[in-house]
């Protein structure tokens, strides 16, 4: 048994500096365009990511997956804040950047990180950093309080010119 746990220790030590050495041969960045954004209910936002080959050759193809976690825990179905959440990066130059659009719905109140991660086709996945997005509850106008109102204030008005219309007539008659 201590065996086995020695050659896992070793074998995660010897994979793990590997990993964090082809994420930096990799070259690839992404960043959002926006760190924070405030929004309600049902509004649409429109983030824009960069991505840049840094590398000094030239990338695969691979996938972008824009990602929202809850701050404050709540479930997140992500395919009711968008539908596209996967757009396919071609092969980038060394130096070359592309800009993807993400166009996300808010549907829940709440605070919410927003992130996009580069899933290349091997290698270590390649995240952005988030945008945190605040989303207040939909704000509803109370029709029943201004209808009245509406109603009454030019009637009242009409009803003012008419008498003053027929005092006017009266006299002059």
């Amino acid at each position: 048994m201590r065996r086995w746990c020695a050659a896992a220790i070793v074998i995660t030590a010897l994979a793990l500096p590997q990993g964090v050495a082809a994420a930096q041969d990799a070259g690839m960045e992404i960043t959002l365009d926006q760190s924070h954004v405030t929004t309600s209910v049902g509004r649409v936002l429109t983030l824009e990511s960069r991505i840049l080959n840094r590398g000094s050759a030239p990338s695969a193809p691979m996938l972008a997956h824009v990602n929202v976690a809850s701050v404050d825990g709540g479930y997140v179905d992500l395919e009711d804040w968008s539908a596209e959440v996967t757009q396919r990066v071609d092969a980038l130059q060394p130096g070359q950047d592309v800009t993807l659009t993400w166009d996300l719905q808010a549907v829940n109140a709440g605070s919410f990180h927003v992130y996009v991660v580069l899933l290349p086709n091997s290698g270590p996945l390649v995240p952005s950093a988030s945008t945190r997005v605040d989303v207040g509850q939909k704000r509803n106008l109370n029709a029943g309080g201004v209808l009245p109102v509406a109603i009454a204030v030019p009637l009242i008005l009409g009803i003012g010119a008419a008498a003053i219309r027929y005092r006017v007539r009266r006299r002059t008659a």
